[in-house]
């Protein structure tokens, strides 16, 4: 499955290259997601083409989480600001 294609194209070394955004990793996870429900309903869910494609859904996923900010507490916050105070102390067995 291919989201991204390039094709190679002539190099005007006058003017500046233009950038061309890639997706971002919510939108190809999207639309992974899209794809492999459509997959799903053509084909059923014994195809390895279906296999696949949840497959990718799942990588994305997977990188998708990893990039999301951990959500702390308040304590956590305090604890990460201030770690000698007698809230933050761990006692160990």
């Amino acid at each position: 499955m291919t989201y991204i294609t390039t094709a190679a194209a002539p190099v005007n070394t006058t003017a500046p290259a233009k950038v061309i955004p890639s997706p971002s990793l919510a939108t190809r996870l999207q639309a992974a997601l899209e794809h492999a429900r459509r997959l799903t309903e053509m084909r059923g869910t014994s195809d390895v083409e279906v296999a696949i494609a949840w497959e990718t859904v799942e990588e994305l996923q997977v990188a998708f989480y990893q990039r999301q900010p951990v959500v702390t507490n308040s304590l956590e916050r305090y604890c990460s600001a201030n770690p000698d105070a007698p809230e933050c102390r761990i006692y160990e067995d």
